[in-house]
């Protein structure tokens, strides 16, 4: 059995187990940190939806946001990935643009053409040009914590972005946060591979999966995790993945796994919770019985709630890419590519 505390000694530089360990206290914190907000310029204000802008781990909280607010919210939330604005938004949309450094071009742009379209902007960073550009236009900024990768910090942002839904009245916040924090930290010591040697389920995914094709699978009310856990496994682990969900993929995909030869190469990872809907756990259940492949890896999201659950899905996918990336002898940090082509975007 591989010694993943040794490995992490070995090629975890720069600390990113040390954050993931966090992500439960660092969601706390938003939620304390939310407290003392100042909304006044659009708690009463009336809006026709939020959309989200943002990049890479910056912009997966729109996902979620979008995810608890269909199954219990009054609002739509929409997540925008890039330049500009598309052309129906209006000044009736609140703008929650999210960039961790301050400093994402395309979030930025999207920025500018919000505020020049009269939007109510709230903007959520550590600081950099986002702040400078909201707060000279007279709009909400809200501080992040700074200091390490942005995929890592997904605790400051999106304990701050569903803080602000909860505040606004947009969606609900779950019963006792304090006790679904004591349980997301007992998920995290039960993820941790450093402390599992020798009796570990994540380290032993991890290695079933790492030289086969990984294609993850989510049940609808958990359609974002599948999209995240993608991103984590291609940029924590530098592995290609891919991602789908019940019920659409029943509709295209589903033909190609009952393709059994299709499958050799293949590894499954699927999520699931106890708030599925029935006719989607027995979609899965049929497809369970009806699809081979070898390894799958079915990972039922605990909770109390939606919320939880899906968090849950963060944990499990946060260690199991960091995993992979330490079996591969890859710097779970390091992100080579992205750096290499802001280089060349900056000349």
């Amino acid at each position: 059995m591989v010694s993943f505390s040794q490995l992490a000694d070995e090629l975890d530089a720069s600390g990113m187990l040390g954050h993931l360990r966090n992500f439960p206290q660092d969601l706390a914190r938003a939620w304390k940190a939310a407290e003392e907000w100042d909304l006044s310029a659009i708690e009463k204000q009336q809006f026709s939806g939020v959309i989200c802008l943002g990049m890479g781990g910056s912009a997966s909280g729109g996902d979620f946001l979008a995810c608890l607010s269909d199954a219990d919210g009054c609002l739509p939330f929409i997540a925008h990935r890039g330049y500009d604005l598309p052309t129906w938004v209006s000044e009736q949309w609140l703008v929650l643009s999210t960039s961790y450094s301050g400093n994402t071009e395309e979030t930025i742009d999207a920025t500018e053409a919000a505020i020049g379209l009269g939007c109510s902007v709230v903007g959520m960073s550590s600081g950099g040009e986002l702040q400078t550009l909201l707060e000279n236009s007279n709009q909400t900024w809200i501080e992040l914590p700074g200091g390490q990768p942005p995929r890592s910090a997904f605790g400051h942002i999106f304990g701050a972005q569903i803080a602000l839904s909860w505040k606004l009245g947009i969606t609900s916040p779950p019963d006792d946060l304090d006790s679904m924090i004591v349980r997301l930290f007992e998920a995290v010591g039960a993820c941790d591979f450093t402390e599992n040697d020798g009796d570990d389920v994540i380290g032993e995914m991890a290695e079933s999966i790492l030289n086969r094709e990984v294609s993850v699978l989510a049940t609808q009310s958990l359609a974002p995790t599948a999209y995240r856990a993608v991103c984590q496994l291609n940029e924590n682990g530098g592995i290609f993945a891919r991602g789908h969900v019940i019920p659409e993929m029943n509709h295209n995909e589903i033909v190609a796994w009952g393709e059994h030869k299709a499958t050799e190469k293949q590894s499954l990872l699927i999520f699931t919770w106890d708030g599925t809907h029935q006719r989607n756990e027995m979609r899965l259940n049929w497809y369970l019985d009806n699809i081979t492949v070898e390894p799958t890896w079915g990972l039922m999201c605990e909770g109390e709630s939606h919320l939880e659950a899906l968090l849950y899905a963060v944990i499990l996918m946060d260690w199991l890419s960091c995993a992979v990336a330490l079996l591969r002898g890859k710097d779970p940090t390091a992100i080579g590519p992205i750096v290499g082509l802001k280089d060349f975007l900056s000349q």
